[in-house]
């Protein structure tokens, strides 16, 4: 069985993810923008987590593929055999296809305020152990303790990793994982937006495996190196133009009051069942309707977000303008909105492996010919009748001015 994907072509399907893509966890994301309030700014970015999370397992498969097709795969890991390969290779496959079904409705909006810091990712963890995919881990001899660890990564996963399951959850979250490139060329592909076309193929071509502070990691090598600096530039420049351009932040906040407003009300953290049954769908229809009643507690994000009526304005704003702001306005905390970025550093460091052509192992950051700017920014939100104010003293002051260099 084939699917065909506007990125990739057609990608193949075997039973394993059928089973998954038949599942309601993984229906669910085709409800689900990829780009959340970005589609109100861009208007083509109307593609799914569904679509994402078929890429990404495309992409995850890719890598597999190549770093299996090294020789040096069994010199590191002399344990692997082919039926061990073929066991790890689902499992990647798998938590490609889930790694996002723990997301609220508009993805990232409200996750943190409602579920905390890694809220979506225990909800992830949650939907895979849950009733609707036992069946599957059960019928296909997957251990479903590894499809979590591999879909939630190191960062977000705090159980131990032996040094194989690193590796292959690498392959799904890490610096050249399947998610961060095909996020990328996805959201690049629907908003029109150029900069996230990367040459992944040639990415993933350098792959390998490399000794690294004493560890094995996934490292290039120096033919990869130029793809991988188009990597780190598009992420950066995605991030400004698409994911912390301002007026998305303005309706993203408009549409996160909705999103709290229904999760809580649905009570859709009270189960599995609640959580799922949650859609993009159910809060447009609901913003829609608001839209004609005045009563209605949503009225006023409604018509910011459909009518551009009275709606929020966002500034950029650097760590000392943030502080100034925050004194100034601090009586005022219901009419201007304070959001801390996090700038602490001077740009996004390359850390991980290179093997020269020489042979020697080199670190990335040592001999990198370019410099990758921070992308956090810290944020001002004015309501209507402040914007005036703020945006006075945003634009007539070079202390609030937020500049990169590359």
């Amino acid at each position: 069985m084939k699917i065909f994907d506007p990125i990739y072509g057609f990608i193949d399907i075997d039973s394993l993810i059928e089973k998954i893509l038949k599942t309601i966890p993984f229906q669910r994301l085709k409800s689900i923008h990829q780009i959340a309030a970005a589609s109100f700014v861009y208007g083509g970015g109307t593609h799914t987590r569904a679509e994402h999370s078929m890429g990404t397992m495309h992409m995850a498969s890719k890598i597999f593929d190549r770093i299996i097709e090294k020789e040096s795969i069994f010199t590191f890991f002399p344990e692997l055999n082919a039926e061990k390969i073929r066991y790890w290779r689902s499992v990647l496959q798998a938590a490609s296809l889930l790694h996002d079904v723990g997301h609220l409705p508009f993805s990232h909006l409200a996750e943190e305020e409602l579920l905390g810091t890694y809220g979506h990712e225990d909800w992830t963890r949650k939907i895979i152990e849950s009733s609707f995919l036992q069946p599957i881990w059960e019928s296909e001899g997957l251990c479903v303790h590894d499809i979590v660890k591999i879909a939630l990564g190191k960062q977000c996963c705090k159980d131990p990793y032996t040094p194989w399951e690193t590796i292959v959850t690498q392959m799904l979250t890490g610096d050249f994982g399947g998610d961060r490139i095909d996020y990328l060329l996805r959201d690049s592909h629907y908003t029109g937006l150029s900069y996230g076309h990367i040459d992944y193929q040639q990415l993933i071509h350098s792959l390998r495996l490399l000794p690294y502070q004493d560890k094995i990691v996934l490292g290039l090598e120096e033919d990869g190196l130029e793809s991988c600096y188009g990597l780190f530039l598009a992420r950066y420049f995605m991030h400004k133009r698409l994911y912390q351009n301002s007026n998305v932040k303005a309706y993203s906040f408009h549409m996160k009051e909705m999103v709290k407003r229904y999760i809580l009300d649905s009570k859709a953290l009270d189960s599995v069942e609640n959580y799922l049954r949650t859609s993009d769908f159910e809060i447009l229809a609901k913003a829609y309707l608001a839209i004609f009643d005045p009563t209605d507690p949503n009225h006023s994000h409604a018509m910011a977000i459909f009518e551009q009526k009275d709606r929020i304005k966002v500034y950029p704003v650097n760590n000392e303008g943030f502080d100034i702001l925050k004194k100034r306005f601090d009586n005022e905390k219901d009419k201007v909105f304070l959001e801390k970025g996090f700038c602490a550093k001077k740009g996004f460091s390359l850390s991980f492996p290179i093997l020269m052509k020489n042979d020697i192992v080199a670190e990335a950051g040592e001999i990198a010919e370019v410099f990758i700017p921070d992308i956090e920014r810290s944020w001002v939100y004015a309501s209507h009748e402040m914007a005036s104010e703020v945006s006075k003293i945003v634009s007539n002051d070079s202390k609030f001015s937020h500049k990169s260099s590359i």
